[in-house]
């Protein structure tokens, strides 16, 4: 039997763990359901257009591929990397699940419109959930982006891949708002807000 199998075999033959990682599971693929109503709402709504000293003197450009790359690629290396660690997978996966779901809070809390000098994210993944395939532009507070790469790049315990989890991690901090498709503070508030929820991920759920 191949160590990824023993990993994985010997995880799920303790029932908290195997409770933890299917409820997770569920949530996480409930989103696809979710997703298209409430980007479809949100779209709906008029917000405000937050004053951003640092984003008006960044010149906006397209950088939707390398946004799209550096998100990915991280996110492929990350869980492949991890594999024949279930643990690792599981907090990653419990982050990201809360994460988003305090993300469709705070969305709703605090409805904006897209920084001066907006330019359409062009994603195809993530236009797979939506209808009609459109491009969002109102899911602001904070950066699903940046909050997605972080909650493996937390998660992660070997050196190599949490250097180039740093680099997109980064990489995408940076390149959301050379697009402006993001405001500064939505930036600050998924670094914070995700390693919070990361540790608490890790001190009483999966990490537990």
């Amino acid at each position: 039997m191949q160590e990824s199998e023993k990993s994985w075999k010997a995880a799920l033959s303790h029932t908290s763990f195997r409770n933890q990682f299917v409820i997770t599971l569920i949530g996480i693929l409930s989103f696809m359901f979710i997703f298209p109503s409430f980007f479809d709402w949100i779209e709906s709504r008029t917000g405000k257009v937050l004053t951003d000293i640092l984003l008006d003197q960044i010149p906006a450009m397209d950088v939707s591929f390398l946004i799209f790359f550096f998100l990915y690629s991280g996110i492929v290396v990350g869980v492949a990397a991890h594999y024949n660690h279930p643990k690792v997978i599981l907090i990653a996966m419990q982050t990201y699940l809360l994460i988003t779901l305090l993300r469709m809070a705070s969305i709703t809390l605090f409805p904006l419109n897209p920084p001066i000098g907006y330019i359409p994210l062009h994603e195809p993944f993530v236009q797979l959930f939506v209808k009609g395939s459109k491009i969002i532009s109102h899911d602001l507070f904070f950066s699903g982006h940046v909050s997605t790469i972080l909650s493996i790049y937390f998660s992660t315990r070997r050196r190599i891949i949490n250097r180039y989890l740093l680099l997109c991690s980064i990489m995408i901090s940076v390149l959301v708002l050379v697009q402006h498709v993001h405001y500064t503070i939505d930036v600050i508030a998924a670094v914070v807000l995700t390693y919070l929820v990361y540790k608490f991920c890790k001190r009483f759920l999966g990490g537990k």
